[in-house]
């Protein structure tokens, strides 16, 4: 059965969703997380109004159960208890808010503590899923999509991917003036790299934050406050320290954005 992945969500977009408000079309073969996150988001840029699966068998209980559909179209027709929800798998959130990254954090995080938690490196592994997630809720203006999968019973495999239709890693780059970037392979090369950040500096890193729903500022006249969600180290230090986890524990890493898909396995060690 041919795997359907992220390479092959992006380099197939016109015909997975060829018109607005109309069909979502679902291949045969294997539906990855990386390929079913990017085809949801696909989806929700161009307001679907429905999925058409062309292995329905296959394909139709596994999407409803990861609740593509019903973020698509509001319309839930899973007929069963979502019961591994949280344990085997962390279906589709989209990260519009606070609330949102915890649920897709928490669910993500459990679901790979319940099978590695012993391994040395998860609380960092965790930690830096926590930190992609706010990161794509506070840049891509509602559009980011996660989800988690544990798959594989032979050999075991968690698979956990974020999608988003924020502006990308070149214009970020282009936005705060990096000009070693040109395209965007470098753009990913530079957004991988430790201590490289895309993130704003306009404002005091020591300053207080406040909620983004907060209703004046409780510390004027005392102190500087910022909005919660500033500061994110967005395509910065979050994905370099992934980029180091997944090296060093001989993990897969697939990163693409505008024309360019980067991937780390254990034979490249890109």
């Amino acid at each position: 059965m041919a795997e359907r992945g992220i390479s092959y969500a992006v380099a197939n977009q016109q015909e997975i969703a060829p018109e607005q408000n109309g069909l979502l079309y679902i291949p045969n073969g294997f539906l990855t997380p990386g390929f079913i996150a990017t085809v949801t988001c696909i989806g929700y840029d161009r307001e679907i109004r429905d999925l058409h699966y062309a292995d329905p068998d296959n394909h139709r209980g596994l999407l409803e159960a990861m609740q593509v559909p019903y973020k698509l179209t509001g319309i839930d027709r899973y007929q069963f208890n979502r019961v591994n929800q949280g344990v085997n798998y962390s279906p589709i959130q989209m990260l519009q808010n606070a609330e949102d990254v915890d649920a897709a954090t928490s669910e993500t995080n459990n679901s790979i503590r319940l099978r590695v938690d012993a391994q040395p490196g998860i609380a960092q592994l965790c930690n830096v899923i926590g930190e992609l997630h706010d990161n794509v809720r506070a840049h891509a203006e509602g559009m980011g999509f996660s989800m988690s999968l544990n798959w594989n019973p032979t050999n075991p495999v968690i698979e956990f991917s974020v999608a988003d239709k924020g502006q990308g890693f070149l214009r970020e780059c282009q936005r705060i003036g990096v000009p070693e970037v040109v395209d965007d392979e470098s753009a990913i090369r530079w957004c991988l790299t430790p201590r490289n950040t895309t993130k704003d500096k306009d404002h005091d890193e020591f300053a207080q934050m406040i909620p983004e729903d907060g209703m004046g500022n409780p510390f004027e006249g005392q102190a500087a406050a910022r909005p919660w969600h500033d500061g994110n180290n967005h395509q910065g230090l979050g994905l370099a320290k992934l980029m180091q986890l997944v090296t060093g524990y001989n993990g897969y890493l697939w990163v693409a954005t505008g024309d360019t898909l980067m991937i780390s396995s254990p034979h490249t060690k890109e």
